[in-house]
């Protein structure tokens, strides 16, 4: 088993509310405060008034709140809802040779100017480059985790770059990095984003890779990563 241990003591607290994109109204103390939530998705699935929190401290000048938002616990299920943990993940999954595929080779750069868009992670083995784009995923239903939960104009833009990249002969990928431990599958949301689901198929069947990584977190601070899984399909 692979984890990464994030030392940082965490406070607990009681989501409330939404305020906007990426402002939340959380009680830590008896107290109402403002936590910064690290994540554009709808969330509908886990930001859920009086579900447990987990926040970590942050003074800096300027900021209009004192907390992140880490992860969210819904009837004992942790979501970790803080999206820069997943290229995290990613960049220790590899290390930790955790991926056959990419047993042998290392991350040589992170969120890579590719033409107009902006990859995640590149990879290299020797001179050998494999471009890698992250994707967070927190929506569970019934054991089948989906993406996008909103419409993503950016997800799209990527899937496209992607396959530009396989025409240019380069070797890309996507992975999806599942912050939840209930999925068993996942699969494209196309009720939500048909466009970005149809763009998925096409760029499967142009070889564009695709993985799965699952993030446990633990109270403790322990979060546990477990690589190709859950199991991806398109039906």
């Amino acid at each position: 088993m692979t984890f990464i241990n994030i030392t940082e003591k965490f406070e607990t607290g009681i989501f409330l509310r939404r305020l906007n994109r990426f402002m939340t109204e959380v009680k830590l103390n008896g107290q109402k405060t403002l936590a910064h939530l690290p994540n554009s998705g709808r969330l509908l699935t886990v930001l859920i008034p009086s579900a447990k929190v987990y926040l970590q401290k942050r003074c800096r000048v300027g900021r209009k709140s004192s907390y992140d938002l880490f992860a969210v616990e819904r009837s004992g299920v942790p979501v970790i809802v803080d999206t820069r943990f997943s290229t995290l993940a990613v960049k220790v999954a590899i290390e930790k040779k955790l991926f056959k595929p990419f047993e042998n080779y290392r991350v040589v750069g992170e969120n890579v100017k590719v033409n107009q868009s902006r990859l995640d992670v590149l990879l290299k083995q020797n001179a050998h480059g494999f471009f890698l784009e992250v994707k967070s995923v927190t929506h569970v239903i019934d054991g089948v985790a989906m993406f996008p939960d909103a419409p993503t104009l950016r997800g799209r833009k990527h899937l496209r770059c992607l396959m530009s990249l396989i025409e240019q002969g380069f070797d890309a990928g996507i992975l999806f990095s599942v912050q939840r431990p209930d999925a068993v599958v996942l699969k494209p949301n196309s009720a939500i984003d048909r466009e970005f689901s149809e763009l998925l198929k096409k760029a499967v069947d142009k070889n564009v890779k695709v993985f799965t990584l699952m993030s446990v977190f633990k109270s403790s601070g322990m979060i546990e990563l477990k690589p190709n899984i859950p199991t991806f399909s398109f039906t």
